[in-house]
């Protein structure tokens, strides 16, 4: 244990005596949360739980616009290595998935499969030609 005037001296030197529980991931490490509802698969830099309403409401719209309204919803999270990409079939489970959605830039290097990349769900509630770029890429999917 330190003493009083050790911990002073740390701290007013930026010295933390206690690291956070909650940052638990080295930085070679990549949290990656996602959305899939039916065989639709979103992955996002935060999780869906900390979405506002509108951002939520404006992610089933997405989602509900390729798919048919047969499945719920499961979402989660998973830490991966920067060094070895995510591949398809951590998501899949065997099965095929329809479309996959990145909704965060910074998550793009980790994914070693092809997906269809999109702003984020605020960037789009700001400026709705977002969406309209989104849409282009999802239509030719909503015919299969």
């Amino acid at each position: 244990m330190l003493s009083n005037k050790s911990q002073f001296i740390l701290s007013k030197i930026g010295i933390p005596l206690f690291g956070d529980s909650n940052k638990h991931q080295s930085n070679d490490e990549t949290r990656i949360f996602f959305f899939k509802k039916d065989n639709i698969l979103t992955l996002h830099a935060n999780s869906v739980d900390d979405y506002s309403e509108k951002e939520m409401k404006l992610l089933e719209a997405i989602v509900d616009s390729i798919r048919g309204p047969s499945a719920s919803a499961t979402m989660g999270a998973f830490l991966t290595s920067n060094k070895q990409p995510i591949e398809i079939r951590q998501f899949s489970e065997g099965e095929n998935l329809k479309a996959i959605i990145i909704f965060s830039s910074s998550i793009e290097s980790s994914i070693s499969f092809n997906a269809i990349t999109s702003p984020s769900l605020e960037q789009m509630l700001i400026d709705s030609n977002l969406k309209k770029t989104l849409w282009q890429k999802l239509k030719p999917l909503q015919a299969t």
